[in-house]
């Protein structure tokens, strides 16, 4: 004897309807990040590099983004000499 379960809800489709900007605080002017705050930096790279990306951030017990921070700051120290 099989049991009828009953349906989920039918949830409201938002596909095609893009999330509202939020509004500036001054007409004309929007708003920025400060120098200090956390933003996102999306690039995509190989399935290896990342891979090797986090082994080794794992195995020195550092982020990622530390991995990439220090690894930023020891080429731009080495192209600034030249």
């Amino acid at each position: 004897m099989a049991v009828d379960a009953p349906k989920p809800p039918r949830h409201k489709s938002t596909k095609g309807n893009a999330p509202a900007a939020p509004m500036p605080t001054e007409p004309g002017h929007t708003k920025q990040a400060a120098p200090g705050d956390l933003v996102t930096a999306n690039f995509k790279v190989d399935a290896q590099f990342k891979q090797d990306l986090k082994m080794f951030a794992a195995m020195h017990k550092m982020s990622m983004v530390e991995v990439l921070r220090q690894g930023f700051a020891l080429l731009q120290a080495d192209k600034s000499k030249k």
